[in-house]
């Protein structure tokens, strides 16, 4: 199976899987650890873990897409790998921050990056 069919599979089955987890009020979905681990084996191609690294994938481009235009302008040349890489990087390179909430370690990452001009 390709990575692309597990990314579409995963994006369609996530919020299904989702709600049959228990939610505990008051906790994240997602740490950005947990979402770093998935990056991490989304760009080593050895990784076995499709689900979970299309999952951490598909949850970055989300945050993404989710800011992009209010909190986050970087433009029509951005490719989702470029927005990737950027994240992992922050990642890599905060690791104290990534017990926070992970769309907020995503959002951070992003807004350092490409940031929308104040009017």
């Amino acid at each position: 199976m390709t990575r692309l069919a597990l990314l579409i599979g995963s994006v369609l089955l996530g919020p299904a899987a989702m709600s049959a987890s228990p939610v505990v009020e008051g906790t994240e979905f997602k740490t950005g650890k947990e979402i770093k681990v998935g990056l991490e084996g989304w760009v080593d191609k050895a990784s076995t873990e499709y689900v979970r690294d299309s999952m951490a994938y598909g949850y970055v481009i989300g945050v993404h897409d989710a800011l992009a235009g209010s909190a986050v302008c970087g433009g029509g040349d951005v490719t989702q790998g470029k927005v990737v890489e950027v994240v992992l990087t922050y990642m890599r390179q905060n690791p104290e921050i990534l017990d926070h909430s992970a769309d907020r370690v995503i959002a951070a990452a992003l807004e350092t990056v490409w940031p929308c001009r104040k009017s």
